[in-house]
């Protein structure tokens, strides 16, 4: 069972691992930028990180079965996990300020399109990487110096658990009441589709991880090695879907037309969902006008 799942993850994570770098080419070197492809640019970095971990992980985990070991190296072990949940929460915390943006945008639509500032979204993905660094450059110093092999990531999954999901939550629940209570805002409806879709499968595939590791941590006596890496390894598999699921939300959004057999490529499909809401707008205003 445990060789179905390191199977799984390993598939899923080189898919998700083309994915992303294929959204991290386009919207870093092909797409004009917005506060949006800033925010969206940053989460595929942190999903490619969080899928090459996954990858290490799969592949040490296969060469320890074939070789007949059951056990990690633990400083490897460490480390791989500390460089993870780095990326993992980083990934967390990008979502929960995507969201925030957004309910912002819709309360308050004036103040964000005359007076946000204009580098609030580098600035934003700046200190979360910052912030999510601070635990794990911790961890890996003490791993590195023999220091201690005490694993504190379970304060990192608290913070992920009682702040993020909460904050993701309650911004998306209260725009998407104030979105779709107004029928005129339905027709540019792309950016907002792609982002509760990555919030729901947020709420699917990631945040079991964050139950499963404070549960082991926690009651880790009761359960024995095989059953702790098991359900380690039903979390790890669900992180990958998560992942790497955003790269095929973008373009099936993206390619969605009236006309269905239309080819779309992944580069278009991309700037249908990300481009800028004044430029949605502008199109509209045009349509409504040929129309007339």
């Amino acid at each position: 069972m445990q060789n179905i799942i390191i199977g799984f993850i390993l598939l899923i994570s080189l898919l998700g691992l083309v994915g992303n770098g294929v959204v991290i080419w386009l919207l870093g070197f092909r797409i004009k930028r917005n506060p949006y492809t800033t925010y969206i640019l940053n989460l595929s970095v942190a999903d490619f990180g969080v899928l090459i971990c996954l990858i290490f992980t799969a592949i040490s985990k296969s060469v320890d079965i074939l070789n007949g070991r059951n056990h990690f190296d633990y400083l490897y072990f460490y480390i791989n996990f500390d460089l993870f949940f780095f990326a993992y929460s980083t990934s967390q915390f990008l979502l929960a300020a995507i969201s925030i943006e957004r309910c912002v945008a819709a309360f308050f639509p004036l103040w964000h399109r005359c007076h946000r500032p204009p580098h609030l979204s580098a600035i934003a993905c700046a200190l979360i990487w910052i912030l999510s660094s601070l635990l794990p450059a911790v961890n890996i110093t003490l791993h590195v110096t023999n220091i201690s092999f005490t694993h504190d990531v379970l304060f990192q999954l608290i913070v992920n658990v009682f702040l993020c999901a909460p904050l993701m939550l309650i911004s998306t629940l209260t725009f998407f009441i104030k979105f779709y209570s107004k029928a005129n805002q339905l027709q540019r409806g792309k950016l907002i589709t792609a982002i509760l879709l990555a919030l729901l499968f947020f709420l699917i595939f990631a945040f079991p991880l964050n139950l499963i590791y404070i549960i082991l941590y926690i009651f880790y006596i009761h359960f024995s090695f095989v059953t702790l890496l098991s359900l380690i390894l039903i979390g790890l598999l669900c992180a990958s879907l998560n992942s790497s699921i955003n790269p095929l939300i973008y373009f099936l959004v993206g390619k969605r037309l009236r006309q269905s057999h239309a080819r779309v490529s992944i580069k278009v499909a991309l700037q249908r969902v990300f481009e800028d809401e004044q430029d949605c707008k502008r199109e509209q205003n045009i349509k409504s006008e040929s129309l007339e």
